[in-house]
């Protein structure tokens, strides 16, 4: 009798569909060593991670105009598909563990608690964001000098030219507030996932967030690269003379600082810091 019980107390002890997540108060927490953890990774580390970041959102950037530009699909359907697709790249980096400078903000939480110094944070925000910008670059290059960038007599690349020059278009106030707000949306889903205890888990916690930021409109600093840096050897090898077109070096230059600080207040403050108060500085 004795073995008969203990059999099915095991039956109901180990569920075969366990859909619990981790509770707010335990995100808070892995998210406070995680945070720790990606600031004292060494150098080359962090560089090849960030070069990762760098690829994989400039990967999902692909996806997205080509399905845009593509004129075997209407425009509303476009519009509806592509923010999926661009989601594609965010999603692989974060659950490869690759680095990105916007979801690194987050380790503002491990600043707040004391276990990072300032000069550690800003010293890996500096890192990632070179490493990521050099994934954006390589990805652009590869793409570029494969033709494919001319797909559509030219569609995509007029695509990326007008996504471009709208993104750029916005004075410096709007730009900072798409950064703030884009930034919020993509670590409330890396939030999230950090919730999850599958890769099924994180993959259904991540899309709609990240899929949001470009229907609505909004930016992120590193999903900008692939469009600006795309842009500049576009215009240099003589596409887009008949588009009114506004990309810049000044411009572009503009746009990735302010949309950048943007998301440091949107994912830092506006996300890391409201969970810090809640679940660490006052300890309900």
């Amino acid at each position: 009798m004795n073995q008969t019980e203990n059999k099915s107390n095991e039956k109901h002890q180990y569920p075969v569909l366990d859909l619990d997540a981790y509770s707010p108060e335990e995100v808070t927490n892995r998210v406070l060593h995680v945070g720790v953890k990606k600031v004292r990774l060494p150098v080359i580390a962090t560089l090849m991670l960030g070069m990762l970041g760098g690829c994989f959102i400039s990967l999902g950037s692909i996806y997205q105009v080509i399905v845009l530009a593509s004129p075997s699909i209407s425009g509303s359907a476009a519009a509806l598909i592509s923010p999926f697709l661009y989601a594609m790249g965010y999603i692989i980096a974060f659950i490869s563990g690759a680095e990105i400078f916007t979801t690194n903000n987050l380790a503002v939480i491990s600043l707040a608690s004391g276990k990072i110094r300032l000069w550690e944070l800003i010293k890996n925000w500096s890192v990632v964001l070179i490493a990521n910008i050099c994934g954006a670059g390589i990805i652009v290059l590869l793409f570029f000098f494969s033709g494919q960038s001319y797909l559509y007599d030219g569609e995509l690349a007029d695509e990326v030219l007008l996504l471009s020059s709208e993104k750029l278009s916005y004075n410096v106030p709007q730009m900072f507030i798409h950064g703030l707000f884009g930034n919020m949306l993509i670590c409330a889903g890396a939030w999230l996932a950090m919730a999850g205890r599958s890769v099924t888990d994180k993959f259904v916690a991540l899309i709609l967030p990240l899929s949001a930021v470009p229907a609505i409109g909004f930016q992120h600093a590193t999903g900008n690269m692939f469009y600006f840096f795309l842009s500049f050897l576009l215009i240099q090898d003589g596409q887009g003379q008949g588009l009114e077109i506004h990309v810049t070096t000044i411009n572009t230059l503009t746009s990735l600082t302010v949309v950048a600080i943007g998301n440091i207040v949107g994912g830092g403050l506006f996300i890391a810091m409201s969970y810090y108060f809640v679940f660490v500085y006052c300890k309900w």
